[in-house]
């Protein structure tokens, strides 16, 4: 019963939070293209088509985002209208009370998993084409991927100069291939399809360049891309993707941490909001608790991207997640 009403409190916030940052983040779209569109007199469908597919992209972080903003908004009034405290002297402990809202918490992140697995990258895809048609005309345009480095386990090092996706094969430029046993093949051009590398060039080996046409085994098949609307490789490969992808690509295993550690950051903000907000005596201060919640977070997740540059160990995605599961261990270990 309790739990239920407690529920009831933050839900209506937590819809308000949502729609506040969907709307703030959708107009930080439209400003950021409101040039392009205005030259290119894109029509009201066109727009409304592109906010629908970068919808999920919000959504991603309007979800987890929201979830602090409700939380803790909820909590105040409570503590305004004095209902914790008098919860609290009549017996019920403050975990019990955090228990349903940690629910709340679990569903919010299931369902960020989702979208960021599935519903996002293929809205982005979406998203890209779009975009790619209205900046070039039907055809779109093809996103080169260069200086494409790969390490399939046990096969030694891929590299092209150039990859140009396609639909059933992918085109590469400037080949060279360093295979476990210190063969070098070179090529000026090849194709990339389901059995491996196709190339017509050259192998070095014991010091002699031979004629080579053949195939190089390559153990995983995906789409290589890269997100017209980001500048990301990784946004429009859904999860299954990126598990490919991070067989061979180094960045990739980065990517999929962090979708991963997107997914887990309702959980863990919602433990810290609720923690905060069933620990507060004084109401104004959910306020600021929401700012510096956020900005937190933001400060640690950017901090991670930063690291990814320089080829730290790419677990460092989840390290949101670990500073704010210490911070709720601790606030839990409070409410005790």
């Amino acid at each position: 019963m309790l739990g239920r009403y407690l529920l009831k409190e933050v839900l209506l916030p937590y819809l308000v939070g949502v729609f506040l940052f969907v709307a703030l983040l959708t107009l930080d779209l439209l400003s950021s293209l409101s040039g392009f569109l205005l030259a290119r007199g894109v029509g009201v469908r066109e727009i409304a088509l592109l906010v629908l597919y970068r919808l999920p992209w919000t959504l991603s972080l309007a979800l987890p985002l929201a979830l602090v903003f409700a939380l803790l908004i909820g909590l105040a009034r409570l503590i305004r209208s004095s209902e914790l405290k008098a919860a609290y002297a009549g017996g019920v402990p403050p975990l019990a009370l955090l228990k349903p809202l940690l629910g709340l918490a679990l569903l919010v992140s299931l369902a960020n998993l989702y979208n960021l697995a599935e519903v996002r990258p293929r809205a982005l895809s979406a998203y890209d084409a779009l975009l790619g048609r209205l900046l070039y005309g039907e055809g779109g345009a093809v996103a080169v991927l260069r200086k494409q480095v790969y390490a399939p386990p046990g096969l030694g090092v891929y590299y092209a100069e150039e990859v140009w996706p396609g639909d059933r094969a992918n085109r590469l430029l400037g080949v060279r291939v360093v295979d476990e046993e210190g063969r070098i093949y070179s090529a000026e051009e090849g194709t990339w399809d389901e059995r491996g590398w196709r190339l017509k060039g050259y192998v070095l080996e014991g010091g002699k360049p031979k004629p080579f046409f053949g195939v190089l085994p390559f153990p995983t098949h995906f789409q290589p891309k890269e997100s017209l609307g980001s500048r990301d490789p990784y946004d429009t490969s859904t999860l299954r993707e990126l598990l490919a992808r991070a067989e061979v690509e180094s960045g990739a295993r980065f990517a999929l941490y962090r979708r991963l550690s997107d997914a887990l950051g309702g959980l863990f903000l919602g433990l810290v909001a609720a923690g905060l907000g069933l620990s507060l005596r004084e109401a104004a201060w959910a306020v600021l608790g929401v700012v510096l919640l956020i900005f937190g977070y933001y400060v640690f997740w950017t901090l991670t991207a930063q690291l990814a540059r320089y080829d730290v160990n790419p677990l460092l995605a989840f390290l949101p997640n670990l500073a704010y599961g210490a911070l709720g261990a601790f606030l839990l270990w409070r409410l005790r």
